[in-house]
């Protein structure tokens, strides 16, 4: 880039010239960086792999301060897509004003500004500064960009779901007791978002009706949807009240990933819920006594989830043998 469309660059904040060029001169990358934090209006979307949230913390801390007292002070919206491990877990906490979710994998890094401008970091070596930047203004490029990042974000697992994952992934053969109203629904919550694969469910009509209404499960099975999670439901009855709370679920989903139902009275009434993740995690809710409230327990001890599931699977088999009790909503 020669120095006189870069010096528009600056004047315009990004917007012109209209270009798609290659930047070879670290002094224009990390200015073009801060010009563009700078002079942010509304919104930042960033993606970093393992190699650049690396360099931006060895290198670009700066950037990182600007932008969390942009997002403070000027109520900026950062929203940042980035793979939590153990590793790194303290640092991505350390980022009090960024929105953040968890992907698997992250192999590339951009960032978009305010949907109108987009940069890549290029990376000859991973404990270096990037050698290159590639940046463009082009509405079409940025906008063809601006979807892959919404799509990634969509199946993102949220930070605070991703952190209760890597605590669980350290503590094998785990259990816990939950009375506390709002502990039971946000753990309840978390599975869903942490589940990649399969989610099973085996309930009485009445506390999955309970459990869907006062907690966000239907808002976050539509986000995980969107990564392909199949969902089975057995029920004690076919409750219409229950049934149609899925339906519209199914009427904007993918047709090889309907949520699948299965009802028989012949199994006799359920009094508890009981929730199976990917064959790692359950939790068996119940209410307490005879009054309105909850009690769950939680486990990812190995036996206790394949019990589960074995127990669920048998019932499954034994409905679906029976004419027209498993139906897609």
């Amino acid at each position: 880039m020669d120095e006189s469309t870069f010096k528009q660059l600056k004047q315009s904040n990004g917007r012109h010239p209209e270009i798609t060029e290659v930047i070879f001169e670290p002094e224009m990358m990390s200015e073009l960086g801060l010009v563009a934090l700078n002079n942010i209006e509304k919104a930042f979307d960033i993606v970093w792999d393992k190699t650049m949230l690396d360099f931006i913390w060895n290198f670009f801390r700066v950037g990182l301060y600007l932008a969390e007292k942009m997002a403070r002070e000027r109520k900026v919206k950062f929203r940042l897509i980035v793979e939590v491990t153990k590793e790194n877990k303290e640092l991505i906490k350390a980022l009090k004003n960024h929105e953040i979710r968890h992907v698997d994998n992250i192999r590339s890094n951009f960032a978009i500004f305010d949907e109108r401008a987009y940069m890549v970091q290029i990376f000859q070596k991973e404990d270096e500064p990037p050698s290159q930047a590639y940046f463009s203004n082009s509405k079409s490029l940025v906008i063809s960009q601006q979807v892959l990042f919404d799509r990634l974000w969509k199946i993102g697992m949220p930070l605070e779901s991703r952190l209760k994952e890597i605590e669980y992934q350290d503590k094998l053969n785990y259990s816990k007791i939950l009375s506390n109203q709002d502990e039971i629904y946000n753990e309840i919550d978390s599975m869903i978002d942490q589940t990649r694969k399969e989610l099973l469910i085996f309930s009485s009509s009445s506390l999955l009706s309970k459990v869907a209404n006062q907690s966000s499960f239907l808002d976050n099975y539509r986000k995980i949807s969107d990564k392909k999670v199949a969902l089975r439901i057995l029920v004690d009855s076919a409750d219409e009240n229950v049934l149609d709370k899925f339906k519209h679920i199914n009427n904007k989903s993918d047709s090889a990933y309907l949520i699948d139902v299965g009802f028989t009275e012949k199994l006799g009434k359920f009094n508890e819920m009981l929730m199976i993740s990917d064959s790692r995690y359950v939790i068996q809710t119940r209410y307490n006594g005879n009054n309105d409230k909850l009690i769950a327990s939680f486990s990812n001890e190995e036996h206790q989830v394949l019990v589960q599931e074995i127990i669920f699977e048998k019932y499954w088999n034994e409905v679906k043998g029976l004419s027209n009790n498993i139906s897609t909503v």
